[in-house]
This record gives C-alpha cells, structure tokens and sequence, in this order.
C-alpha cells in the first residue's frame, strides 16, 4: 500500500465524499495555526510547544476559510468506548485528556445599562455567589458589541494575544489581561455588578469563550485575582469524612452535629506549634472543642487551649477557612458533624496554669517543629487547614457551601442543578476537542475531491471522476499567494471542460493523517479497484489484533483513525465501531548523551559502523534488550553495550561448540521448558529485553554443567533464533539440525516448573471487556475459552451463538468475536 499512488487516494477521496454527504466533512472559517515557513495550516495536535512539529518553526494563528471532519460528533463515544479496550492506562487518559469532557452549566449575565448579555459556561455552577469578576477570551465576538472606554488599550492586548498559540495560552505561567472600563456584569445569584476582563487564559474554542471568575475556587482565577487586586469570595468549605479505621462513621449510629474549633497556637519565640497526642486512640491534633451557645469561637478556642495545655497569654493572629467533618469520635463513642471555626494564635510568653487531671487523662500536649506538623497531624481536615495557612490558594475541591444565600449549609454537588434553575442557566456538556481541520496547502497530499459553482458553492467531484488526480504542471513550493495548486494550469482547465466556465477547483490537498486512517483496510484488499476494501474479508480479519506505534501519535493517528473507523461503521461500510484491539507505545532510542538524536547535536548513531565491528545479530539483540519494546519510554544508546551483546554471544558459540551427541539430562530440559514459556511470554508482549534476560539466565545454567547434549543445545538455537537469526542458522546447522532453525517447533514447557502460576486474563466479547479470569501462563486456548464461558456476562453476549474468531494472548486478553 503506497498511500501517494492515485490506486490508493481515489479511495481515500471516495471515502472524503461519503463523509462530506452524511455531513461529516464541511467548510468553514475559523482561526487556524499557519506555519509561515511550510506556508500551510496545522491540526492543533501538530503544534508543538507553540510550534510546527514538522519543522519547529513558530506558528502565527490566522483566519480562513478551511474543511474540517466532524470529530465532536463522536468525542461521546470517542470516550466511552476507551473503557473496554485492552490498552495501557496512559494511553487511554492521554485520550481523554485531549478529548477533555466537562460537564457544567451556560448561564447568563447581563451587562449593566446596556440591554445587552453574555453567555458563560462553568463546571462549577455551585460557586456562582463566589464570582467577583467575567473574563472574555480576547478573540471573543462580543467585545466588539459593548461599549466601553480604553479601546487603545484592549486593542494593543487583543494584538499581543494573537501572538500566541493556545496551547501557549493554556500553559503560561503569568496570567495576563485587560479590564473594559466603564462596563460591568450583573451576577445573576447574587444581583451584584461585577468587573469584564480580557484574559489570554480563556480560550474562545472551549465552551462559550467566556467565564465567571471564582478565584476562591479555581487556581488560575485566584493567580488572576492577586495579580489585579479583585475580591476573593470563599462560597464552598471543605468537608472531610473520616476514612481510618478508628474514625470512620459507623453505619448504625446517628450524628451529633455541633459547631466547633481548631487552634493552632504558636510558641512564644520558637517556630514550632502545640499539639495534643490523645491517649486510647492513635489521634495527634491541634486544639479542638465545642462551641457553647453564649459563645464566640474565639472565645471557646481560648477556653479549650487553657484547657487542655495551661497556656493562657494569647493573641489572635487571624482567622483561618472554615471546614467541616463526618467522623467517629473514639473517646465519645458517637458519630460527629462538626462544623469548624478554624483560629491562629501565638503565645505572648510562656505563662501556665496547671492542666486539670482530667484533661491529663484524655491528651498529653507537646511542641512540635514546623517542618514536622504535616506529617504528625492525623486528622485530614487539620493537615489541610495546616497546608492552607503555610500556602494561601484556591480551594477546588466541594464541600458545604456558604454565603449562597438559600442554598447555604448544602452539599455543593448535590446543589449545584438548584442553582442553575435558581439562576436561569442550563445544563451543558462540552469538550476541549475541536473538529480535525484536514486542509493543507501543500503540493503532496490527496487532492480534496470538491469544485466551487460561479457562485462559490462546494460541490462533490463525482465518483466517475476518481481518482482526482494532481496536477503536474503546478509549483510545489508553497508561497504567500497561497496553495500550490492554484498555481496550476492544467488544474483550471480541467474543472471547467468538466464542469462550466466559471467553476473553479479546491487548491488545498488533504492532512496525509487522513490517508493513514484507513491504510489497514486496505491491506486487505490493496488492488481492490471497485472497492475500498474487501468486507468479507474485514469480517474475518478486523479489529486489527495488535497496534504498535509511537506514543507521540496517541493524540494524533490513533484518535484520527477510531474517529474514522466509527464514522464509517455508521455509514455501514466496515463490520465494527473500532478498529484496534490492542494497543502498544514504543520506546524512543536516544543518543549516548541522554538527548534525542540530531544531526545539529552530532550525537546520531549509524547502526551501520556497529554491524560492521560486532556483526548484525550482536546489534539486534542490543536492539532488544536495550528496554521493554511495548512500553512508552526514552533510553540513551550505550556506546559499549553492543560489545556487551557481541559477548553474549560469543559465549553460546563456545557453549555450542562443546555440545555433545547423546542422551541429556533431565533436569537441563526442565530448565529449558521454563526458558522457553518466558521467552514465548515476553515475545507475545513485546518484552524482547526480558525475553533475552532469560536466555542470558538459561545460558548461566548451561555452562555449569560440564556435558551438555546437542538435543539441549538445539533448543536453546531455537529460542535464540527470533533475536539473532543468522547465529542460530549457523549454530543449527554444526549441531545436526535438519532443515532451517526458522522452520522449527517451537521449544515447549513441561507442566511441572510453572504448576499454580496464575495470572488474570481480560475476557471479552466484540472487544467489550466482559470479566475477568484466572489461568495459568501456559493456558491453551481452547482453555481460556471454556473458562470464559463460566462468565455470565459472557454467556449473555454470546447469546447461544459460536464465536467466529478467538483472539487469544496468553497472559492478557482473550477477545471472542461474534
């Protein structure tokens, strides 16, 4: 399959026009990043740190008019149907990170005097009466629909902001902006005219470009807030539910609920802090107590501080966030609900009364560094507490809200819909993923099949007309005049024999991550000409049983072709909804100094000068063993680790060279049966460097004994084989092989090594997970399949029905497909 060949783009064309007639692929104007060097436009997934990850030069955002594939029709399912796959936990939450759902709520508020409104959309609707200001994002249509009197200013902000990518917006450090004198919102909840701002942080492509700041609740609201001096309005308290064994709740016993408090005093003179070691429970607290009813908490906290530690000289430096707690309370034996006031006092001196004996009887107090506070402290709500005087920051967590008006003393979550209706809002779901925009204005690529009407409406190039082939006469270079189509001839007189005078063809080719989407359907038919495929085929051999790739593309190929893959199960043209069973990440080799190979870093290694000096076997298997192939990782090249592998196996030529004809002993072939279930093991998961770790353990073995058969010796060429192939062939053949070592059976285990060893095995259905179940690592298939048939989610679907195809890795999945 060469995806640049006519053969092959007429189906990716053909393919483009079926999603452009179920309105999946359409035109539109948008911002885009434009790379000024390749003269083209980037997806937001080919923008790197703010530059084109082709050719690292930094990208400028633009205006056109481009096409784009529908992929948020499908972020729902993008999501859901992640949760079944076999795949690594990073991968999968790399893709919903980028996918990124929220759920939240659009609410409006209006503008004051000017009979005008703005729509926000916020996750955290339950901190409404804690938002002090709104930010627009700066490209926001309606600043240019409101009145207000720094236009200079906002202006020369916008400008500055287009400097810079949204990612760069995303992760700067330093929150900018731009208040708009002489205009403010109306708080819905709380009725108060709040300030606008323009801020580079609020993005116009997610949710409505425009948000209620909350800074006591949300960490770049509150950076924000500091930086320009703006209210900080605390709406939710923090509550904690005990968790340990002696303070969780207990399920048959009511809750005393009761105010309370917490005080951390400090020494007189020394940086350390009073706390209470109780006795008949493994507690270490602050000061805690009730709350009488003819009392203030400052009043009570001092009163329990004289309590229980003598202390009495104290002055309040200042009051701390509120908190709240469900918790056992071992020495009452109770359930609590305590509602904290949280107090900070220092000691003037060291004045003391004696602690009362009762007092003695429940906590011993004692002085403790500030370094060891957190760690001391057992309660979380305390190290919290502890945690938030040492760093001031915006509490984002829920809790019990406060200072909200009727809704006051409620769970936060479980008010939140009561205050969008409250409030006139609307429940909404919305997704950081932006539909893929495939428009390049480049020379290689897929032509987009679509002429322009005088009018410049987009029609399809009929099927007849497939392949829509290049244009040979055109310029390549890209230019500033625009794509390099344009600059074509034979182009222009070809849409208008075909089509009219008048019409005009579409310049931009397609992003070749389009042609990538469905090059494994075609592997199954490459010469098909009447079909982009073969669906018998499809039927037996899709899903693709094993995916590896670069981690790099997990955001990029891997989530453009499960988009692909379901857009066209929609359109019934492929037998399921995705298209990889299981997915591997690869590991990138670095050069001996730890840093990605480079020329301009001269640190690029030729494979070439090692397979000249060590001979190319002793460079796979370095190869191999230089770390675990199905993992996302990064390992530098070891300049003497080649020599190492040319070692290893020199030394199973000597070790062969002694091997003789003859009987073997037995326990040399128990030792071989488990070298060969690991090797087969590791080899299924692509764990080379531990495969070859234990024929490095076998090799070990081997050469302790002083006679060794060539029946052993022949076994051990086999496992070596798939690493060193040219080796083993040799090896093979001196120790009396017949035929070649790559035509061999494989070497099997003896029951007796690995008898008991159990591992968990993920059954599925379709590629849904369905259970789960235990077998030995050298179970058969035929094995696996009739323990899963013990599952009853498994039996349901099934529904009495044989599986077509098992996919079976022993170990790890076993997938029947129906």
């Amino acid at each position: 399959v060469v995806t640049c060949e006519p053969a092959y783009y007429k189906w990716t064309q053909w393919l483009f026009l079926k999603l452009m007639e179920h309105g999946l692929a359409y035109r539109a104007e948008a911002p885009v990043k434009w790379c000024p060097k390749d003269q083209t436009v980037l997806a937001n997934e080919q923008v790197i740190d703010g530059a084109c990850e082709r050719c690292g030069t930094p990208v400028e955002e633009k205006r056109l008019t481009q096409w784009f594939l529908k992929i948020t029709e499908y972020a729902e399912r993008l999501l859901e149907d992640l949760e079944p796959l076999p795949w690594r936990e990073e991968i999968k939450e790399a893709q919903r990170a980028w996918i990124g759902k929220s759920e939240g709520a659009r609410i409006t508020f209006l503008i004051s005097g000017q009979n005008k409104k703005i729509e926000i959309f916020t996750t955290r609707p339950d901190t409404i009466y804690g938002a002090t200001y709104v930010v627009l994002a700066p490209e926001h249509p309606f600043v240019s629909k409101i009145n207000f009197s720094n236009e200079k200013e906002v202006e020369k902000y916008i400008a500055e902001t287009r400097k810079k990518t949204e990612r760069e917006r995303s992760e700067q450090k330093e929150k900018t902006g731009v208040k708009l004198e002489g205009v403010s919102a109306i708080n819905p909840a709380t009725k108060e005219e709040i300030p606008i701002y323009l801020a580079d942080y609020v993005l116009a492509s997610y949710g409505t470009g425009a948000v209620m700041a909350v800074p006591a609740h949300d960490e770049r609201d509150y950076e924000f807030a500091k930086k320009y001096d703006l209210p900080i309005k605390q709406v939710v308290e923090p509550l904690f539910v005990g968790r340990r064994e002696d303070d969780t709740p207990k399920p048959n016993l009511p809750f005393v609920e009761r105010p309370a408090i917490t005080a951390i005093v400090k020494h007189w003179k020394d940086d350390a802090y009073l706390l209470l070691d109780w006795k008949g429970v493994a507690w270490t607290t602050f000061i805690t107590g009730g709350v009488e009813e003819d009392q203030t908490p400052q009043d009570a906290a001092c009163r329990e501080i004289i309590e229980e530690t003598g202390y009495r000289n104290l002055r309040l430096v200042k009051e701390l966030t509120r908190y709240h707690s469900r918790f056992f309370h071992t020495p009452k034996q109770r359930n609590q609900f305590a509602h904290f006031s949280s107090l900070y006092f220092q000691l003037t001196d060291g004045s003391q009364d004696p602690v009362p004996p009762e007092e003695q009887a429940k906590h011993q107090y004692r002085w403790v560094p500030r370094e060891e506070v957190e760690q001391a402290l057992v309660p979380n709500g305390q190290k919290f507490l502890w945690n938030s005087l040492q760093r001031e920051a915006a509490y984002v967590g829920s809790g019990i809200l406060a200072d909200s008006a009727e809704f006051s003393g409620r769970d936060s979550e479980e008010a939140k819909s009561d205050i969008v209706k409250a409030v006139g809002g609307e429940q909404a779901t919305e997704f950081r993923i932006r539909d893929w925009l495939v428009s390049r204005q480049r020379y290689w690529g897929c032509p987009i099949p679509v002429v322009y009407d005088p009018e410049g409406k987009p029609h399809p190039v009929p099927p007849e007309h497939l392949p829509w082939l290049l244009p040979t006469d055109a310029d390549f270079r890209p230019n500033e005049k625009g794509s390099p189509l344009a600059s074509s001839k034979e182009l222009k007189e070809r849409v208008e024999k075909l089509f009219g005078k008048g019409w005009l063809p579409e310049y931009d080719t397609l992003d070749t991550f389009v042609d990538s989407s469905w090059y494994f359907m075609r592997y199954l038919a490459p010469k098909n000409e009447h079909d982009f495929s073969d669906k018998r085929l499809m039927k037996k051999w899709l899903p693709v049983d094993r995916y590896s790739g670069g981690s790099e593309h997990t955001t990029m190929h891997l989530l453009y072709a499960r988009f692909f893959y379901k857009a066209l199960y929609d359109l019934a043209l492929v037998p399921g909804d995705e298209p990889f069973l299981e997915r591997y990440n690869r590991g990138i080799i670095l050069g001996p100094d730890g840093e990605k190979m480079s020329k301009s870093k001269g640190n690029v290694i030729n494979p070439d000068e090692f397979v000249k000096k060590y001979g190319a076997d002793a460079v796979r298997v370095y190869l191999a063993f230089i770390g675990p192939y199905n993992e996302a990782g990064n390992y530098p090249w070891n300049l003497d680790g080649v020599a190492a592998m040319r070692k290893f196996l020199d030394r199973i030529v000597r070790l062969a060279l002694r091997a003789e004809a003859g009987p073997h002993l037995t326990h040399l072939s128990s030792i071989a049966a488990r070298a060969a279930a690991k090797v087969e093991a590791d080899c299924e998961r692509f764990k080379f460097n531990t495969a070859i770790a234990a024929l490095m353990t076998l090799l070990n073995e081997l050469e302790k004994v002083q006679k060794i058969s060539q029946k052993v010796m022949r076994e051990f060429v086999v496992l070596l084989a798939p690493f060193a192939p040219h080796l083993a062939e040799h090896l093979w053949n001196e120790l009396g092989g017949k035929g070649s070592v790559h035509q061999q059976t494989w070497p099997k285990a003896g029951p007796a090594p690995l008898k008991g060893e159990t591992v968990e095995v993920i059954a599925q259905v379709n590629g849904k997970k369905r259970g789960a179940i235990r077998l030995t690592t050298t179970a058969s298939e035929s094995e696996a399949v009739a323990a899963a048939k013990h599952i009853a989610a498994v039996v349901t679907a099934l529904g009495g029905r044989k599986p077509k195809r098992v996919v079976y890795v022993p170990g790890r999945i076993l997938n029947l497909v129906i």
